[in-house]
Formats: C-alpha cells, sequence, structure tokens
C-alpha cells in the first residue's frame, strides 16, 4: 500500500508518521551516519515544521518500509538553505509547479538475490506515489538531492533528470541535485518499469499498485471506483 499524507491526514496517521521518523532515524542516523536532529530514536528537522507531504509505502504489515518528504520551492527547503552549494553556482529553482523531496528513505527485507529486487519494488511505489500527487496537484516538476548511490538506482525505475549537477565544490558533500519532470509519460513509464497496470485510489490517501486485470477489478469494487473507467486507464497505459 501506498499512504500520502497531506497535513489535513496528520492526525489520523500519526502512527505511521512516528515510524517513518523511526526508519529514517535507522537509515541517516545508524547506517549512514548522518550528523541528524534526533528526538530519541527518531529522526526530525526543521522542515518537518513546515506542513509537508509525506509519501510512505507499508509492507504487509502496515509497517512503514520506504518514505519521502515534498516540500514547495518557493518557501523554506534543504536545496536552498542546507545544501545550495551542490547547485555550484547555479541559481536555486523556486515556483508554484517545483517541489522539492527530500528524506529518501527505505528499509526493506534484505534476503540475499531478492533485495535489489525488494529495493526497486518500494522505490518504483514511492515514484508512483509521488507522480500521482504531482499530477492531482498541478506540480510538473520535482527537485531531489540525492545520494551518488540512488542515482544509480534511478535508471532502473524509469526516471531521468533533466539535468543533475556535478560533484559539488565542496568536497566534503557526496550529494548532487537533480530536476525531474513528472508527468503522465513518466507515469506510464515508471509503472511499466515496475510491472503495474495503475493505481487504485482507496481515498483518504491510501493507494494500492495493482499488477494484473483481476487485481483491478477486486480493488475498483473494493474502493467503489468505476472498473469501466480503470480499464480505460489500463488500456491508455497499454497504449
Amino acid at each position: 500500500m501506498i499512504r500520502i499524507v497531506t497535513p489535513d491526514l496528520y492526525d489520523s496517521s500519526l502512527a505511521l508518521l512516528r515510524q517513518m521518523h523511526r526508519l529514517r532515524y535507522r537509515v541517516f542516523k545508524q547506517r549512514m551516519g548522518w550528523k541528524v536532529t534526533c528526538q530519541g530514536e527518531e529522526e526530525r528537522d526543521e522542515f518537518d515544521l513546515l506542513e509537508p507531504v509525506y509519501i510512505l509505502v507499508l509492507d504487509q504489515d502496515e509497517d512503514v518500509i520506504g518514505s519521502w518528504r515534498i516540500l514547495p520551492t518557493t518557501g523554506p527547503n534543504m536545496l536552498r538553505d542546507v545544501f545550495p552549494q551542490v547547485l555550484n553556482g547555479r541559481p536555486v529553482p523556486e515556483s508554484p509547479t517545483i517541489w522539492e523531496i527530500s528524506r529518501f528513505a527505505l528499509d526493506c527485507p534484505s534476503d540475499g538475490q531478492n533485495c535489489l529486487a525488494n529495493l526497486n519494488t518500494v522505490t518504483s511505489k514511492l515514484f508512483c506515489g509521488l507522480i500521482h500527487h504531482c499530477l492531482q496537484e498541478g506540480i510538473d516538476q520535482v527537485l531531489a538531492v540525492y545520494d551518488p548511490s540512488i542515482g544509480r538506482i534511478l535508471p532502473r525505475v524509469g526516471v531521468f533528470p533533466l539535468w543533475r549537477s556535478g560533484p559539488p565544490l565542496d568536497r566534503s558533500v557526496r550529494a548532487m541535485v537533480g530536476l525531474f519532470d513528472v508527468d503522465e509519460t513518466v507515469f506510464a513509464r515508471v509503472l511499466a518499469n515496475a510491472g503495474f497496470l495503475g493505481l487504485v485510489d482507496h481515498g483518504a490517501g491510501q493507494l494500492e499498485a495493482v499488477s494484473s486485470v483481476p487485481d483491478i477489478a477486486i480493488a475498483a469494487r473494493q474502493s467503489g471506483v468505476s472498473e469501466r473507467g480503470l480499464n480505460e486507464g489500463v488500456q491508455s497505459l497499454a497504449g
């Protein structure tokens, strides 16, 4: 399941958000050794106080195994206020239709040869949730500050930057920044690369990635969505 947690859903999603902050603590503090602000075993920073949108991926036990944070570039954001050096002098993009994604965190099961497949699947679901939300909200581009290791995953997901920065002049920083289009073409490519036929919206920020026509029919009945409409969407993706 994919969850889009907008500020109006914070109160009903408190348990999931706390899981997300604990995931970020494990990834950024314990695994990567970053100097991050923590409260107990939860990683939080000043940007979490700005009512961002969170994209979450849940496993079958409804535990958070992937997350992303989205903020508008018209206000405070990590690129402008923390990592401007990665742009190497390029102006910081700022527009109501360009949002920044940050705090990309994954914690999916690692079972040998399936580890990479699990990472790709969770990453694809995060992108599906992100693009779905952007299309709904009129956001047509996203900025991402990311580690080079994440950059190696993106082509496998089907996401390619319009431009990306080179190595920052400050050699103590390993991050780079990329600008990405989010539109129907990118959405279809990410879905296809992941083997998904589409997303079913169950309401209240709950999305389900489906990979077969029977799944779509069942999901349509459960969510009250028109099965005909979903099938038309599948046909448009196939075309």
